[in-house]
This record gives structure tokens, sequence and C-alpha cells, in this order.
């Protein structure tokens, strides 16, 4: 039983080494992330208030797989990602009784900074454009015509969003906060009732980077 935990301890050692070091090829880092959204222009810093937040009606969850390209002898990086997002409008009093569901996907291309604390535990910054791919569509259902609208819609100059985030690495355990902002919003009639279907929101998440 001591040799198993012995295999296993080094083996996992192992592993966070790998995670930890400078990625795929040198250059590139692949990963993914999982965590909630939420349209609360408060964030909160309590146990109690993620509970409250997550919770609430308006609290959805995203989820995205992205990679990192590390500029060589910089800290600075690019990282596309591919994301999707399952948003709850909250409802209204008197216009729509339960919260309505909004899926979609979008592609951010952020440029960011990473900052070692120590050569396990680093501290990045990040922010960038968020251009919209699909609606209430999701990763299997997507096709080519999906990013071929999403480049036609960046040259029309419309629905692109942006978001902004600090995040921490532990090995290659990641989390992140980020704040999503918009140039004027995207009103769509949902139930009969003009909505934005893009607030200002922030997100909190965690997940791995190889």
């Amino acid at each position: 039983m001591k040799k198993i935990l012995l295999a296993i301890a080094v083996a996992t050692l192992s592993i966070s080494s790998a995670m930890a070091g400078d990625g795929l090829l040198g250059f590139l880092n692949v990963g993914g992330r999982l965590g909630i959204i939420s349209s609360s222009q408060q964030l909160p810093t309590t146990t109690d208030g993620i509970k409250d937040i997550i919770s609430a009606e308006g609290t959805g969850w995203t989820g995205n797989v992205f990679a990192r390209i590390n500029l060589p002898k910089l800290p600075l990086y690019i990282q596309p990602e591919l994301q999707y997002t399952n948003s709850k409008i909250p409802s209204i009093k008197d216009v729509i009784d339960k919260p309505v569901t909004h899926r979609y996907i979008d592609l951010p291309v952020l440029v960011g900074a990473e900052f070692g604390l120590g050569d396990l535990v680093s501290v990045r910054v990040n922010a960038g454009p968020v251009f919209p791919v699909a609606e209430e569509k999701g990763f299997k259902d997507l096709t080519k015509e999906d990013f071929v609208n999403a480049w036609e819609s960046f040259k029309a100059d419309k629905q692109m969003t942006w978001t902004a985030g600090l995040g921490l690495k532990v090995l290659g355990i990641i989390a992140e906060v980020r704040y999503n902002g918009n140039f004027g919003g995207d009103t769509k009639i949902i139930d009969g009732v003009s909505i934005n279907s893009q607030p200002t929101s922030w997100n909190m998440s965690v997940g791995v980077m190889f």
C-alpha cells in the first residue's frame, strides 16, 4: 500500500510540474475553465455573498476552451477562447414571471501579462474584445457559417463586447474573475419585451492549463 501511495504522489508531482512548465511546445498552452456568470453589479467578497449570487435567478454558467500563445522573452501572451454561456435574464415584475434563459457562444481574444510569484505561482491580467459566434446553440451545433457570420458582424461593428480579468495560477490550476462590458448593449425582443441581452456582468471560474 505504501508503494502504491508513493507512486501516486510521484505521479501527481510529475503532472503538476509538467502543467506548471512552459506548455506543450515551449510557447503554447491549452486549457479550459468552468464557472458562474452574474449580472449583479456587486462582486461578492464573502462565502455567504458567493452563495447568494449562485442562487440568484439572474445567475447562469459559462465554460470555455482556450489556447494561449506566449510571446518569446516577454511576460505577454495572446489567448483566443471559444466560450459557451448559459445566462439567465431575471424576471421582470408584471412583465415576465420567470427568468429567461439565453444561450450563446462567443470568441474572446485576449492580450494579457503574467507575473511569477515564485516557480509555481503566478498572477495574470488580461483584456480584449469578445466576438459573437452563435446564439441558442451548443458547441456540437456550430457550423462554418457561424464563424463566417461572426467575421461579418465584426466588420459591420455589431454586437462586439469586451472583457477584462484578473487571475491566479498555482501549478496548472487557474482561477479567474472577469468583468464583461459592452458598447451599448444588444436589445432583443424576448416574450414581447425589449431586453438588453448583453448586460454588463462578471464571472468567476476555475480550470486547468497544460
